[in-house]
C-alpha cells in the first residue's frame, strides 16, 4: 500500500555541504521509515528499539562529522551548536520515556520531524555558507 512520505525532502533543505546533505536525507529517511513502521501497526517496542538504535547512533555519527567541520573551519558558534545536539538527546529520551509510558508513538515521531527539519532549516543553514567557503567539505 502506498502511503505519502511523513517528511518530504526538499531542495530547500540542503545546506550545499554534499556529506552533510547525504547525512540529513539519511535522518530524514530514518524518521520516515518509524513513520511507515508505526501506521503498519508495528509494535511499539519493536518501534522504540528500531528509533532507538537507529537514530541515536546515526546522529550521533553525523553530529560528530558536522561538529569536525565546524571545528575545522573556526566556526564561532561551535560550543553554542553543539549544546543543541546534546539537548536533542536528552530530550529525545524524555519524549521516548513518555512515549513507552502512554503507548503512543506519535508525540515521538513529531518531536523528530520538528527538531530535524527546524534545526537543518535554521541552525545549520548559520554555519553553510562559511563551511562552502572551506571547500574542505
Amino acid at each position: 500500500m502506498y502511503r505519502p512520505l511523513f517528511i518530504k525532502w526538499h531542495e530547500s533543505n540542503e545546506t550545499g555541504i554534499a556529506r552533510i546533505d547525504e547525512q540529513h536525507r539519511a535522518i530524514v529517511s530514518i524518521i520516515n521509515t518509524f513513520y511507515d513502521m508505526m501506521v503498519a501497526g508495528m509494535d511499539n517496542k519493536i518501534l522504540y528499539s528500531c528509533i532507538s538504535d537507529t537514530m541515536k547512533h546515526y546522529s550521533r555519527i553525523h553530529f560528530i562529522i558536522e561538529e569536525s567541520f565546524l571545528e575545522e573551519s573556526g566556526y564561532q558558534h561551535l560550543e553554542k551548536h553543539k549544546q543543541l545536539h546534546r539537548q536533542l538527546a536528552l530530550e529525545i529520551e524524555q519524549i521516548e520515556y513518555n512515549s513507552i509510558k502512554t503507548n503512543d508513538a506519535r508525540p515521538l515521531l513529531e518531536f523528530l520531524k520538528n527538531w530535524w527539519l527546524g534545526h537543518i532549516n535554521r541552525e545549520d543553514q548559520l554555519y553553510a555558507q562559511q563551511l562552502r567557503g572551506n571547500n574542505n567539505c
